[in-house]
């Protein structure tokens, strides 16, 4: 019996509404209102374009777009949902991904079976637990089995796959065996490659995991319909682990016990999470700096900082917003620039701009020991700054506003909601927000959903 999908299984359907502590509600509400704010500023981005263009329009209950009165396949809303939810890369960050993408499948389906809202935000804790998981066994596989590199090979998209077929399973309630294959086909299908983040970053980068969703919604529907799924796609042969690491073996998962949602964070600034601690460095290192006076700025960092933000050429001359969310030295090199790094950081004009394509120049990344033997669990940089007249200034930043040690709170998160929500809902953004994080107690979350609706 391959333990790990068993576990998944009996966690999924073993959890009860009722079950789910009041700080998980209050958690997972802050993140789904939070997701909601980065799917309505991104309603324009390729990968919604691309959906509205080859959207099926069949007549019935088709899945729930956030915004849209369109009625598509529950799977396309999925894609659709995920794609605005993660364009603008300003959504959440949790155990080496994402995981508030699979909020645009969640989404789709209980709109379109019109669930209570604590249901969905029940479904969506579950998916979390799942997803950490998932993607901690990816952490186990890179410190115990293989370089950096082998481990940054498969991309998060996996982990959102198997979390948003257990979070549709826990919301329609499916049985044992249905939620058993549900997992087991997402798992199947759902290997992606990490090259959609490597070098130039293409449209691409912010659908991946709008693919992974699109997908494990199909597994879920076959699964619902009766197909069954292979028995082992973990710990079996030619399973995960024998992919990983060459031989079948035990996934060995953490235990479900602990809200592990709780640890999840929210993004202060719209960048890669990854980049956040960079910004709010480069803010200290400003403070009465005279920028005409710097000779070079150095940044200490994490190996994986370094890896993912910092080690292509690409990085230093971004020419594409994708890149540029992505890149430590252009974030860096903004905030001090501009005291702050905003949506219009990613416009073709400021993607341009001279003054700051010449302090990318000046700036150099490495890999600090020290800092290196403390990560993930303290998230830091030291950033130094080399003026012409030879003297030089240190700032040490640790635990960026939004990971778990210092949260964003519910005001934080109604300033970023007003932000990205009102230039499409104007004057009702307060009330709409108020009705959001409100859902938990919605007979029907269609109804609060459909207050998104501009058309």
């Amino acid at each position: 019996m391959d333990q790990a999908l068993e576990q998944i299984t009996q966690f999924t359907v073993s959890v009860r509404p009722e079950d789910v502590p009041a700080n998980v509600i209050e958690h997972v509400t802050g993140i789904f209102v939070d997701s909601i704010a980065c799917a309505m500023a991104a309603r324009d981005c390729p990968g919604a374009r691309a959906a509205q263009a080859i959207a099926d329009l069949p007549r019935g209950a088709g899945g729930t777009v956030i915004g849209s009165a369109a009625v598509v396949t529950q799977d396309m809303a999925a894609f659709w949902n995920t794609s605005m939810i993660r364009y603008l890369d300003y959504n959440d960050t949790f155990t080496g991904g994402h995981p508030s993408d699979i909020l645009g499948a969640l989404i789709s389906i209980a709109g379109a079976r019109r669930l209570p809202g604590r249901t969905l935000l029940t479904g969506i804790a579950v998916s979390y637990e799942v997803f950490h998981r998932i993607s901690l066994r990816h952490r186990s596989y890179r410190k115990d089995h293989g370089s950096l590199v082998d481990y940054l090979s498969i991309d998060q998209g996996f982990a959102v796959a198997i979390g948003t077929a257990a979070g549709i399973a826990h919301m329609l309630g499916y049985d044992h065996a249905q939620t058993r294959t549900a997992v087991s086909l997402a798992a199947t299908n759902g290997l992606p490659l990490r090259a959609g983040r490597a070098g130039e970053l293409s449209h691409y980068k912010g659908v991946a995991t709008a693919v992974s969703t699109r997908s494990a919604v199909f597994a879920c529907q076959l699964a619902e319909n009766g197909l069954t799924g292979p028995s082992d796609p973990f710990e079996g042969r030619h399973g995960f682990i024998e992919v990983m690491e060459g031989k079948a073996g035990p996934m060995n998962l953490e235990p479900f016990g602990d809200w592990a949602v709780l640890r999840s964070g929210l993004k202060y600034f719209p960048a890669t999470a990854n980049c956040q601690i960079g910004i709010w460095a480069a803010l200290q290192l400003r403070e009465g700096l005279d920028l005409d006076q710097v000779t070079e700025v150095k940044l200490h960092t994490s190996r994986f900082l370094h890896h993912e933000s910092a080690s292509e050429p690409a990085k230093f001359a971004p020419t594409t917003r994708e890149t540029a969310d992505h890149s430590l030295p252009y974030v860096v090199a903004v905030a001090l620039q501009q005291g702050s790094v905003t949506l219009a950081a990613y416009t073709d004009a400021a993607l341009a701009d001279t003054k700051v394509r010449e302090l990318i120049k000046k700036i150099k990344v490495v890999v600090d020991d020290k800092i290196e033997s403390e990560w993930p669990g303290t998230i830091q940089i030291r950033a130094s700054v080399t003026l012409k007249d030879g003297t030089t200034r240190e700032v040490h930043a640790q635990n960026p506003k939004g990971t778990y040690r210092n949260p964003m709170n519910r005001d934080d998160i109604k300033i970023k909601f007003h932000h990205l929500v009102t230039p499409a809902l104007g004057q009702a953004t307060d009330s709409v927000f108020d009705q959001f994080w409100a859902i938990a107690d919605s007979a029907d979350c269609t109804q609060v959903l459909q207050q998104l609706v501009t058309e």
